[in-house]
């Protein structure tokens, strides 16, 4: 008798682990480096931009309304999250029979816009923040703000991609076992209620779909800590 195959841990941030659980390959060990990886997505004028913000001359910090907190922003940044995962929630349990896997792409690209604008927004709040700092958190600002044009395509294409896996993944969960079975519902009969997709399948969903928005917010969290250099503990001031 056969021993199944286990396939190796895959190591990386719980989205590529999601991945590679789904079927999808890992990266291959020869990957490139970091810096040459960027070396191959930053073109000329980007780098020069990225040069000039680590070495250059800061530019002038933008003027900030009063309103525009510390606080207020942390807040904004919790709510969005919260909103975010709840709209995850609501899409995962309304999956049901009546639904294919085209429609959850579907739905899986509006909450990737919805995503997307929010975190474009939040990120300028706080580097509008950063820039009214020290000179090393003008400097991250500036950092940030060139690295995001730098690479919004890349990733962008990159995390596009995740609709059409996705909707590969539950297409092949929810094939039927025997693909010349026909609907056995007599004529004239009323459709059975919808059922919802099976539980694991759901998991799936879920847990790939949040680990795309925690990835999403790295770069907030990352500005988020740099405005409390100084916090060494949850009863830090």
């Amino acid at each position: 008798m056969a021993k199944p195959s286990h396939r190796p841990p895959v190591a990386g941030p719980p989205l590529i682990r999601t991945l590679a659980r789904f079927g999808h390959p890992p990266l291959s060990s020869d990957s490139p480096a970091l810096p040459a990886a960027l070396g191959n997505w930053v073109d000329w004028n980007r780098a020069v931009a990225l040069a000039r913000a680590l070495d250059g001359a800061l530019p002038p910090a933008p003027d900030v309304a009063a309103t525009l907190t510390r606080e207020a922003v942390e807040e904004e940044c919790a709510r969005a999250h919260s909103a975010h995962r709840d709209a995850i929630h609501a899409l995962v349990e309304a999956l049901d029979d009546s639904l294919d896997a085209a429609e959850l792409q579907r739905r899986h690209a509006t909450l990737q816009r919805g995503q997307l604008t929010s975190t474009g927004r939040l990120r300028g709040r706080l580097r509008d923040l950063l820039a009214q700092g020290d000179a090393q958190c003008a400097r991250l600002a500036e950092i940030d703000a060139v690295m995001e044009q730098a690479l919004a395509p890349r990733e962008f294409r990159l995390l596009d991609a995740l609709g059409a896996r996705l909707a590969a993944h539950a297409k092949a969960t929810l094939a039927p076992a025997d693909p010349e079975t026909g609907d056995d519902t007599a004529p004239g009969t009323a459709s059975p209620p919808s059922a919802p997709w099976p539980a694991a399948l759901r998991d799936d969903v879920r847990e790939l779909l949040l680990a795309e928005l925690d990835l999403r917010f790295h770069p907030i969290e990352g500005l988020l800590a740099a405005l409390h250099p100084h916090r060494a503990g949850p009863h830090a001031a």
